[in-house]
C-alpha cells in the first residue's frame, strides 16, 4: 500500500531527514582510524536526541542501535560495535530500502525492472533512493544477526541513500543541506 503523506507530514519527515543528515556531517568529523563503529552509534545517538529528537532506528524490529555502521563488505544494516576503522575503509550509516527503475536502469544490467509497470507517483509519496554498488561479483548474504547484508567474495561495496518526497513542482531532497 502507498500512501500519500500529507504537507504536515512531509514537513515532519523533511525535519527528521534534516537532522539525519545534520547527523550525518556531525560523525563525518569524528571518523578517523581507531575509533569504532558503537562509538560512531554512541555518538549519533547523543547528537540526535541534543536535537529534540529520538533515534527511530533503535529498537525497530529488535535492531540493538541507533545507526546501522556498514564497513567495507558490508552492504547495508551492519550492526556498530567494536569493529575498530582502518584508514582506507568505506562506512555507511543507513535505514529502509527502496530503488527505483531508473536508478536500477543505470546501474545494474541487465535491468531487473519493468519500465511503466510500477506504481504511478503522486504529490506526497515519500521515498528513500538507495544506490547500493558491489565491486565484482553481485552475489550478497544475510549475517546470522538476520540484518547485516554482505558481499559473498569479500570485497568492498558502497550505498548511499537519499530521501525524497514527489511535489506539485517536482522533487523535495530532504537530505540536502542549505548552505
Amino acid at each position: 500500500m502507498i500512501i500519500c503523506k500529507s504537507g504536515t507530514e512531509s514537513s515532519l519527515m523533511r525535519k527528521a531527514k534534516r537532522i539525519d543528515t545534520e547527523t550525518d556531517h556531525f560523525l563525518a568529523g569524528h571518523i578517523e582510524p581507531g575509533i569504532t563503529t558503537g562509538e560512531l552509534d554512541h555518538l549519533a545517538d547523543r547528537y540526535i536526541r541534543s536535537q529534540g529528537a529520538v533515534p527511530s532506528f533503535k529498537g525497530y524490529n529488535g535492531f540493538p542501535a541507533s545507526i546501522c555502521a556498514s564497513v567495507n563488505e558490508q552492504l547495508v544494516h551492519g550492526f556498530p560495535g567494536k569493529r575498530k576503522l582502518n584508514k582506507g575503509d568505506i562506512i555507511a550509516k543507513t535505514r529502509q530500502f527502496t530503488m527505483s527503475h531508473a536508478i536500477r536502469q543505470y546501474i545494474e544490467n541487465p535491468n531487473r525492472g519493468i519500465p511503466e509497470q510500477g506504481p504511478r507517483l503522486k504529490t506526497g509519496i515519500g521515498l528513500a533512493i538507495e544506490s547500493m554498488i558491489q565491486i565484482g561479483s553481485h552475489h550478497v548474504g544475510t549475517l546470522e544477526d538476520n540484518w547485516t547484508v554482505v558481499t559473498m567474495n569479500v570485497t568492498s561495496c558502497a550505498h548511499n541513500e537519499q530521501a525524497v518526497t514527489c511535489e506539485t513542482g517536482g522533487m523535495d531532497i530532504f537530505t540536502k543541506l542549505s548552505a
